[in-house]
């Protein structure tokens, strides 16, 4: 007994279970034109659809609301629902999907459990293959007279599954699409009016924020497209890829145009450092964000978009309330159009993540967030520019009043100058005379000095320091004219014997007489007898004729030797060993060369005996004469 009372119950559970998912039928008779709401049954399912379309009722939900919002769900969903109609006449239905940011939507028309018709669209098909080129997922079906039809609608996304199912007549849908495409225009048309005046704005004035500005609203417009399809059906067509990412790529670059935005307002470079950096930290961020969220798949990009912009629009509020608490210039203005697109983005997570039903209340919710940020930042961008530019003309006025004051006083000071300055010009020209009469002096006593300078102390010819810069200079010369230069280095034989016996006043002497020897050995103006240091002497004969050089050194060679000396010590006499170098100077030679090569003959003769002239270019001795 007790089981016939539980299958009975069963039973009865199972009959009304029934009847309410059989309940969603929709009767269409003559004065039919449209149905927005309708009860229908609802599952998930992988399955082929021939498993679905025989599939039990029982295995059906029925929707508790007139809208199907499962938010971000990967699984395919379907719908079903029967449509009858009692009129002795066929009947042609619209049946409207008013998400049109659906992957893929198939629709089942069956009689009887048979396919009389079947088609797919979705913002992932090309727009050719939609029989009405609307943004909304639309198919047209016909209803024979009384007769009744079972409509299965097959949606998958990788977005969010809000399905809002409407039934229109053709007539009926027409009215109401003209309706709302002619709002939907007013409304985009105004947003686009905001673009185009600040950019016009910028380009008048050149204020950077009013381009920041026409960029965030531009992100803010292109969203809404997006939303309400028109960007599918207008701009990107079969991009598909583009169509997946565009919304939530636009509205993370809305959000961040924000930052620069909010900075720049609240002047917090002067205001508060720290918050200066935190904003920057959190615009990078954001930016970051920003190029990655191409290569995510369309659910990621959402939950990556949404949960970096609500970071980085907490930071913002929290920002603008502290400094609405420090009573910070706009900060109250800012912190509104700041509030205003959070809570739309706020929305919008609740919206994808099925917690909110209304299509209607999700489009009026944006649209005004999306409006109340665009209109508070336009009409506080140019209130902010209005602001500064009153600053910049009364801080004009009193920079004006202060030059004026400061000319008349510099007139009156410029009289005094004036008195002042003839007096002053006179005193000058008495000093610049005096000054120039010392300059004169200056002058004639460095050109003494530099004179006395090059010569030696001891002997009246030149030193070692003119040595090398004469030696400089003809080098560059016989390089320049390609004419030989010759070096004589001359040696007193045996000078330390002479200092160690007769002293060394008597060595001067000596010294002395070689050097006023060599001196009066030379015969042109242009060759130079300098002393090269202790009893060595260097003679430089510019551009020698052929076998001149060594014959100048022979003559100086011979007149000591055969000179005596007298000296307060007596009677010296001595002879000198003589190094000859000439040679053309060449470009990857230096002037040392020459001296280095004079000094080998110079030594070469030394080691022969002495009292000899030694050329490196002729290895034979041009005399021959050892002590």
């Amino acid at each position: 007994m007790l089981k016939y009372l539980l299958a009975s119950l069963l039973l009865c559970l199972t009959l009304f279970q029934s009847n309410q998912l059989m309940a969603s039928n929709i009767n269409i008779d003559g004065n039919f034109n449209h149905k927005k709401h309708i009860n229908f049954l609802f599952k998930k399912s992988t399955l082929p659809s021939k498993s679905v379309i025989k599939s039990n009722h029982l295995e059906w939900q029925k929707s508790q609301s007139d809208i199907l919002n499962l938010g971000l769900q990967s699984t395919p969903v379907w719908i079903k629902f029967k449509l009858t109609n009692s009129t002795n006449e066929a009947k042609k239905l619209f049946i409207v999907l008013s998400n049109p940011l659906i992957d893929e939507l198939s629709l089942y028309q069956l009689n009887a459990n048979e396919i009389i018709k079947q088609q797919t669209i979705g913002d992932t098909q090309p727009l050719s293959a939609r029989a009405i080129k609307d943004e909304s997922l639309l198919f047209s079906i016909s209803l024979k007279a009384n007769s009744q039809n079972t409509i299965l609608l097959k949606a998958k996304s990788e977005g969010v599954l809000k399905l809002p199912v409407s039934i229109w007549t053709p007539e009926r849908y027409v009215q109401f699409k003209s309706k709302f495409n002619l709002l939907t225009g007013i409304l985009l048309g105004f947003l686009l009016a905001l673009i185009l005046s600040n950019l016009l704005i910028f380009l008048l004035t050149r204020h950077g924020l009013f381009i920041m500005s026409s960029l965030y609203i531009s992100c803010l417009w292109a969203v809404l497209t997006g939303l309400f399809g028109l960007s599918y059906r207008y701009f990107h067509l079969d991009t598909f890829w583009l169509q997946q990412i565009n919304i939530s790529t636009l509205l993370l670059t809305a959000i961040a145009l924000l930052n620069p935005i909010t900075e720049r307002l609240l002047e917090l470079s002067k205001n508060n450092k720290k918050q200066l950096k935190m904003i920057r930290i959190t615009f990078c961020f954001t930016l970051i964000m920003i190029l990655i969220n191409p290569w995510l798949s369309y659910s990621d990009s959402l939950l990556m978009s949404f949960s970096a912009g609500l970071a980085n629009l907490i930071i913002c509020l929290c920002i603008s309330a502290y400094q609405i608490i420090k009573k910070t210039k706009h900060a109250k203005t800012v912190f509104l159009y700041q509030a205003s697109i959070t809570l739309a983005l706020i929305y919008s997570i609740l919206l994808f993540n099925g917690l909110v039903l209304s299509a209607v209340t999700m489009h009026a919710v944006l649209v005004a967030c999306f409006f109340i940020s665009s209109i508070v930042l336009s009409y506080l961008l140019i209130w902010h520019f209005i602001t500064q530019r009153d600053e910049k003309t009364q801080l004009q006025h009193q920079q004006l009043a202060q030059v004026r004051a400061k000319d008349t006083l510099l007139e009156e000071t410029i009289k005094i100058q004036d008195k002042s300055q003839e007096e002053l010009e006179s005193k000058i020209q008495e000093r610049t005379f005096e000054l120039e009469i010392t300059l004169r002096k200056l002058e004639e006593k460095n050109r003494e000095l530099e004179e006395k300078n090059t010569h030696d102390a001891l002997t009246g010819i030149r030193n070692r320091h003119y040595f090398d810069k004469k030696l400089s200079m003809e080098f560059r010369r016989s390089r320049r004219e390609q004419t030989a230069l010759a070096i004589l280095m001359l040696d007193i034989d045996h000078f330390k014997i002479i200092n160690d016996t007769l002293g060394h006043l008597a060595g001067d002497e000596a010294i002395k007489f070689v050097a006023n020897t060599i001196k009066d050995s030379l015969q042109r103006p242009s060759d130079e007898a300098c002393r090269y240091g202790g009893e060595e002497f260097a003679v430089i004969l510019p551009n020698p004729p052929e076998e001149g050089a060594i014959a100048v050194a022979e003559t100086i060679r011979t007149a000591i030797e055969s000179a005596k000396i007298h000296t307060s010590a007596g009677i010296i006499e001595m002879t000198i060993s003589a190094g000859v170098h000439s040679s053309v100077a060449e470009l990857n030679n230096d002037p040392n060369q020459h001296t280095a090569q004079a000094d080998k003959a110079l030594y070469q003769a030394k080691e022969a005996g002495r009292n000899q002239v030694s050329s490196l270019a002729n290895s034979s001795l041009i005399t021959d004469n050892p002590q």
